[in-house]
């Protein structure tokens, strides 16, 4: 990856705002799997993801972006352990969903962040710099089909900064 961005001009499809996402998951998924686990822990998981994702970047954004991880992993799990420990499906942490909508040639696959059935609530994480004020567009259509797999669960989508959590409930899931 150095060598096609150094070298050869070429960048990389997915950057590292992308990585800094998939790290932060990982840090509050293993905060909220094992509430035993210290948030510095949970930190130094996040971080060490990212650090191997971005190893051989040459990104300029990659330290302003590693730099939000540990907060944003923090405020995550003081927001999300309140509602207890996610259900596993079949030793994996996240539940595949499989929709077929009427009309539509190929079912959506889709992958379940958190799912608290004992509170009949599906929380899906989203990262952010800066905080939405709401769930936008592409996520709630993303939700409503998260309903259609699991009609009788409320959907929340939880934004994390590095200051703060906005979580949203939607209000119309229907397709």
């Amino acid at each position: 990856m150095w060598a096609m961005q150094k070298l050869m001009g070429r960048k990389s499809t997915v950057g590292p705002a992308a990585h800094r996402g998939t790290s932060i998951e990982a840090g509050v998924e293993m905060g909220l799997f094992d509430p035993t686990a210290s948030v510095e822990a949970c930190q130094e998981l996040a971080i060490a993801r990212f650090n191997q994702l971005t190893a051989l970047s040459g990104h300029p954004g990659v330290d302003k972006e590693r730099a939000a991880i540990a907060p944003a992993v923090a405020i995550g799990l003081a927001e999300l352990r309140q509602y207890g420990v996610p259900e596993a499906a079949d030793g994996n942490r996240q539940h595949r969903i499989e929709v077929a909508l009427p009309g539509v040639p190929v079912p959506f696959i889709g992958w379940l962040d958190f799912w608290f059935p004992e509170h009949g609530i599906i929380v899906d994480l989203k990262t952010q710099l800066r905080l939405s004020s709401k769930i936008s567009d592409p996520h709630a259509r993303q939700g409503a089909i998260y309903h259609a797999a699991h009609g009788n669960n409320e959907i929340r989508f939880a934004y994390v900064t590095p200051q703060k959590i906005g979580v949203y409930r939607l209000e119309d899931p229907g397709l």
